[in-house]
């Protein structure tokens, strides 16, 4: 073949397919191709301060079927049967590829057939949302273009939650603000749309992990809406709604917070009132504690909390969730019961946090909230007349320590943890505003491995960092 035929071939090829051939360039590094976020979020080797489960069960996630898993029921978006094993995420897998022209069509059912959780939203709880409502209904695609659910910028993301994999946000179509919108809403680009506008988020409640590894049957007590948590996001610092995922296995708890975005949205936001001084605050305020979740063993029912949950910045100790575990066999089909039974505990063994971060103390203030417990000075009647960082105790420890400080006029204060290669692995305190006296401050390392740690106290005035060692 001469060079001018081929020539022809190939630009009368990349005149047909530009789109295609481009939007694959790369996909292996996609989330949807390498589906590396269960993982990230389950194995043990995950990078601190974030250790998945597996810590706890020491069951590898290949015996748990879940990397085996693919979208909606048996078969892919032609009509046909997946093949066992299933060989991983290709274009026939959203794609009818026998439709032309190729790549073929696709269908929200087809993107359902993996995000349970917002076609619980649309289908199962029948949330409205003005994308989906408007007289031209957006879809998924309108908002998740091609490059990005192609992994266009070639970058293998560990999370679809990491900053940079999901870049589709409200301000792609609202590029400005409403006339008005600043006199209700005072917050200065400090929340997240979703914060005011997002009707609910959504978690299935305490899956019973005894049944994911003896049946590869996801179990969980009941699906809870209804609610949203509020925290700081990784990706833009805004205050943003995030959910949770908690299970229990033998005995131990665990919880994963982390953002969630919901579809619900509403064109009228939350008034003040919904999150400032809420009953939420309230219940703060009164006892130190948000007691998201109680079981009543009466009647085999859950009663958990409704509207706008703020996560404290001393969440470790305030937040309490009761756990429960299935009574019955791993292997019953999976459905609503009442048999279940708590466990004993209402903190977790084990957590994580995923790209984002608590409520801080002064944003505590601004929605009513009490100073977070564990960072009010110890009454003395000592006179603290210069800056001193203590050795921790106990030390060794495990999992659990206090690190002491004390100091001698009102500053800001900033207290982190970090590894001895330099890597922040925890916030104590962020630059809060302290008056004099002496702190006492808890830290729990169940998340971490066993090592050599570093603690640094920072002020305008003195920085100091002592080393503590973690021996499980």
């Amino acid at each position: 073949m001469n060079k001018s035929l081929k020539l022809f071939l190939l630009l009368f090829l990349i005149g047909i397919f530009p789109a295609w051939l481009f939007a694959q360039s790369n996909f292996s590094t996609s989330i949807h191709k390498t589906r590396v976020g269960k993982g990230y979020w389950y194995n043990a080797n995950t990078p601190a301060p974030s250790p998945g489960f597996e810590t706890l069960t020491n069951v590898p996630i290949s015996q748990l079927g879940c990397t085996e898993c693919h979208p909606g029921d048996n078969l892919d978006a032609n009509g046909n049967p997946y093949p066992i094993p299933y060989p991983g995420m290709n274009c026939n897998d959203c794609h009818a590829t026998n439709t032309p022209p190729f790549p073929g069509p696709v269908t929200e059912d087809d993107c359902y057939g993996c995000h349970g959780r917002q076609k619980a939203e649309a289908i199962g709880l029948g949330y409205s949302d003005v994308h989906r409502d408007a007289s031209t209904p957006l879809q998924c695609w309108d908002c998740h273009k091609k490059e990005e659910l192609h992994g266009d910028d070639g970058v293998s993301y560990n999370s679809m939650l990491e900053p940079g994999a999901i870049v589709a946000d409200c301000e792609d179509c609202h590029t400005s603000l409403p006339a008005g919108h600043s006199s209700y809403d005072p917050h200065n680009g400090a929340l997240h749309c979703a914060a005011c506008h997002a009707q609910t988020v959504i978690s299935c409640y305490n899956c019973h992990f005894e049944s994911q590894v003896q049946a590869h049957l996801k179990r969980a007590k009941q699906q809870l809406h209804n609610f949203v948590i509020l925290a700081n996001r990784a990706k833009d610092g805004k205050v943003g709604t995030m959910s949770f995922q908690s299970l229990t296995y033998q005995g131990n708890s665990w919880v994963a917070f982390a953002p969630f975005h919901s579809h619900s949205i509403t064109n009228q936001g939350r008034a003040c009132a919904d999150c400032h001084n809420n009953a939420v605050v309230q219940e703060y305020n009164s006892t130190g504690q948000i007691y998201f979740a109680k079981w009543n063993s009466n009647d085999s029912t859950l009663s958990y909390l409704q509207g706008v949950v703020p996560m404290p910045e001393d969440y470790q100790a305030a937040f309490k969730m009761d756990f429960l575990t299935y009574n019955g066999d791993p292997n019953d089909p999976v459905g609503p019961s009442k048999n279940w039974s708590y466990i004993g505990e209402n903190t977790w063994d084990g957590h994580q946090m995923f790209f984002a971060t608590p409520l801080t103390a002064a944003q505590h203030a601004k929605i009513g909230m009490n100073p977070p417990t564990g960072i009010e000075p110890e009454p003395s009647n000592e006179v603290v007349d210069n800056f001193v960082l203590a050795q921790n105790y106990p030390n060794p420890f495990n999992p659990n320590t206090t690190i002491e400080f004390r100091i001698p006029n009102k500053t800001t204060v900033t207290l982190k943890v970090y590894n001895l290669l330099g890597s922040e692995v925890k916030t104590l305190i962020q630059a809060e505003n302290l008056t004099a006296g002496t702190y006492k401050i808890p830290f729990e390392a169940r998340d971490l491995t066993s090592g050599v740690y570093l603690y640094r106290l920072i002020t305008p005035e003195f920085s100091e960092a002592k080393k503590m060692i973690l021996m499980k």
